[in-house]
């Protein structure tokens, strides 16, 4: 799966050049960093996708799945295309037959929010992981450099990468389905 930042948007916000060797890891922690808000958001937004998937209509109607929305590409029932009305973040179709939807959804690039957001759950892990703590090493709250020392605020409560409760919710209600992004249409 596609990461939203690259080591060199990492990079960039922290005004560091990362290794070649570095390149890797950075790049793997930058990809948990985007399943991880994936997972939150509750659905894929990048890259953008083409789907299939089975649609049970209640009324006639299906609500889709997917958001940001760019286009519903066929609808069909054993194969055969079916009529479709296209509505913002649903269709109506003729029965309540099961039926086969085809969507393309997602962002050709990464929103700069969740490019962001990526960065700075890697950030936040970094120090503990170059100090090899591991990634489960709680709230780090403080680092001195002299005599070095780390000092943690909570006993794991935050380990490894982790959102506040406040922007887990917003990118939930941006990226996730309460937020219907639509582009173009056919049907």
């Amino acid at each position: 799966m596609d990461a939203f930042a690259s080591a060199a948007d990492l990079g960039k916000r922290l005004k560091r050049t990362f290794t070649s060797d570095e390149v890797e890891w950075i790049d793997e922690l930058l990809a948990d960093a985007s399943a991880y808000l994936r997972d939150v958001i509750g659905q894929q937004v990048f890259p953008r996708t083409q789907t299939t998937y089975t649609a049970y209509p209640s009324g006639g109607r299906e609500d889709l799945p997917v958001v940001p929305l760019v286009s519903v590409d066929a609808v069909t029932r054993n194969g055969d295309p079916i009529d479709f009305t296209y509505r913002p973040g649903h269709i109506l179709v003729d029965c309540d037959t099961p039926c086969d939807v085809t969507v393309t959804h997602g962002y050709l690039t990464p929103p700069r929010e969740l490019t962001r957001l990526a960065c700075v759950l890697v950030s936040q892990t970094l120090l503990p992981l170059e100090a090899q703590l591991g990634l489960a090493v709680g709230g780090l709250s403080s680092a001195q450099l002299d005599d070095f020392r780390l000092s943690w605020a909570d006993g794991g409560d935050k380990s490894g990468m982790f959102l506040t409760e406040h922007t887990e919710a917003r990118i939930r209600t941006t990226y996730g389905l309460g937020d219907v992004h639509v582009g173009e249409t056919a049907g």
